[in-house]
């Protein structure tokens, strides 16, 4: 995503995208705060020496119940 501020206006748009057509004003409001702050986040991130071997991995257990 480019630099600059994005709008309310652009962010509608965005959201009307995907099919978020329903959300209210003070929606849009909440999920403009939270972009900028994500991009803010992602933009202070030194991402330029990363690997594979540095993406986060989740890793997940089932305990075994019932003789499985």
């Amino acid at each position: 995503m480019p630099d600059r501020d994005l709008t309310l206006d652009e962010l509608r748009m965005m959201a009307e995208e995907i099919g978020m057509t329903r959300l209210t004003d003070e929606s849009l409001q909440m999920l403009l705060r939270a972009t900028k702050a994500a991009r803010a986040r992602r933009a202070a991130l030194a991402t330029g020496n990363l690997t594979p071997a540095d993406e986060p991995s989740h890793v997940f257990t089932l305990e075994a119940r019932g003789g499985l």
